[in-house]
């Protein structure tokens, strides 16, 4: 009788801890780990205040000295990076077009000087007509933990002509203050124009689909344009 009662008490103590740690699996299974939910908010692509030279024209002062040409030119002025290739008649300028884009000009008249020593007195002037469109990137933390913006990456696509670009982290178009974004916080990149070699798409082009991803997670939008 002794021996029944201690094998019940034995049995009943083991069910008691077989249920608690049931129980405890249940909670654990309805626990939601934590997972890095970033959102793909918004992808703009537009014409900034600033931003990479698309036309030019020839500015009010052509300058002497200047080759036959065509020759390449160094510029100086509001932005940076622009060069030229410049044609001249009797050594004045009478046609430019542009060679690298640069970034930061803004348009206006007599706005850059076309000012390589190799290029005639540096007083020749340009007209900046237009600029390039740029993309700008705004995305959020709907999750419960902080992501390194490094492992965000994005990627453009075009939905008419099926191309897709190719996958860029969305630091390499950041250059704010914060490495991560945490849970409830918006970031937007850099306004930025296009590279052929970074993005799979050529400056002046306008893919109209983007794609995020971040481990396990995804999101995707149309791209704005105007």
């Amino acid at each position: 009788m002794v021996v029944g009662t201690i094998f019940i008490m034995i049995f009943g103590m083991a069910t008691v801890s077989m249920i608690e740690s049931i129980d405890e699996s249940v909670k654990v299974a309805e626990y939601e780990l934590p997972n890095p939910k970033i959102n793909l908010d918004s992808v703009t692509d537009k014409v900034e205040t600033t931003g990479p030279v698309q036309a030019i024209s020839l500015g009010t002062t052509a300058g002497t000295g200047y080759p036959d040409g065509p020759i390449v030119c160094t510029t100086t002025g509001a932005g940076t990076g622009l060069t030229v290739s410049v044609t001249a008649t009797l050594g004045a300028v009478d046609s430019a077009t542009v060679v690298v884009t640069g970034t930061g000009y803004a348009t206006g008249a007599n706005v850059v000087t076309i000012s390589d020593d190799d290029c005639g007195d540096g007083l020749a002037t340009l007209d900046i007509d237009s600029l390039h469109d740029q993309n700008t990137i705004t995305i959020s933390n709907l999750g419960s933990e902080a992501v390194q913006l490094s492992h965000v990456y994005i990627m453009f696509s075009d939905t008419t002509t099926h191309a897709r670009g190719f996958p860029f982290q969305f630091s390499s178009v950041y250059t704010g203050a914060n490495l991560f974004i945490f849970p409830g916080e918006e970031i937007s990149s850099d306004a930025f124009p296009l590279v052929v070699n970074s993005h799979g798409f050529a400056i002046g082009t306008d893919p109209d689909r983007a794609f995020l991803a971040v481990y396990e997670h995804n999101s995707a939008v149309s791209v704005t344009i105007t």
